[in-house]
């Protein structure tokens, strides 16, 4: 997968980067996969990027689109949109359980 940045801007009003880009790739790239390359890219944590709107285009191996960088997790949650952290967050497969902290054991007297 090539990633090309189109445009980086910083808004320090709501203290994020707004970022264009092009994928080129000869299978349509999974949202997952564009957040984990742009965190390389980018030197940031996929957890604070928002793919905002990926777009294929008709008869190329390329795809538009634009996501957000957020400077602090408190600051997504307070501005992202639910439904596209949501859409971006890794999948749970059933029957695979997502590993709990563990309880600490009681101490036998």
């Amino acid at each position: 997968m090539e990633i090309q940045i189109i445009k980086d801007k910083t808004n320090p009003l709501l203290n994020r980067r707004e970022i264009s880009v092009v994928v080129k790739n000869k299978t349509t790239a999974t949202r997952i996969e564009l957040k984990n390359k742009l965190a390389a890219l980018l030197n940031s944590k996929p957890e604070l990027i928002v793919v905002e709107r990926l777009d294929t285009i008709y008869g190329k191996q390329e795809m538009n689109g634009t996501a957000s960088l957020y400077q602090t997790e408190e600051r997504l949650k307070q501005l992202a949109h639910q439904h596209l952290v949501a859409r971006d967050a890794p999948k749970v497969v059933e029957g695979e359980s997502v590993e709990a902290p563990a309880e600490p054991k009681p101490e036998a007297k």
